[in-house]
């Protein structure tokens, strides 16, 4: 991975984003989209999932691009355990080319909100 998902990461209550890319390895394209598509659904029915979604950059023909967002860091390690995470993962070295990039998002809000508690800190 691109950007390891920290422990700290994942007891998080602020939401957490996630953007990136899995390339597929040669002749398996097609399975790598169906895989990620089936993904789809039944993430976005977890409680704490807020957006689950897959797409096709014409730039990097082969990959499949991601968006994640979740209500905090408690969702995503949720998101992680369900059986259908756990067989992609288990199934990725027979689809990708290397690991998953993945790069963390942080909502400038929350870190607007830090950067104000901070400055009052100072202040005070």
């Amino acid at each position: 991975m691109s950007e390891p998902i920290s422990a700290e990461l994942l007891t998080s209550d602020e939401p957490v984003a996630f953007v990136g890319y899995a390339d597929s390895r040669p002749g398996r394209e097609q399975d790598l989209r169906e895989r990620m598509l089936a993904l789809g659904d039944p993430s976005r029915a977890e409680p704490g999932v807020l957006a689950y979604e897959a797409f096709v950059n014409p730039a990097r023909p082969g990959s499949v691009a991601f968006y994640e967002l979740y209500r905090d860091g408690h969702a995503v390690r949720e998101h992680l355990e369900q059986p259908y995470m756990r067989r992609f993962f288990e199934d990725s070295a027979s689809l990708l080319v290397g690991d998953l990039e993945i790069h963390v998002l942080h909502p400038l809000r929350a870190q607007a909100s830090l950067t104000e508690h901070q400055k009052e800190e100072h202040r005070g």
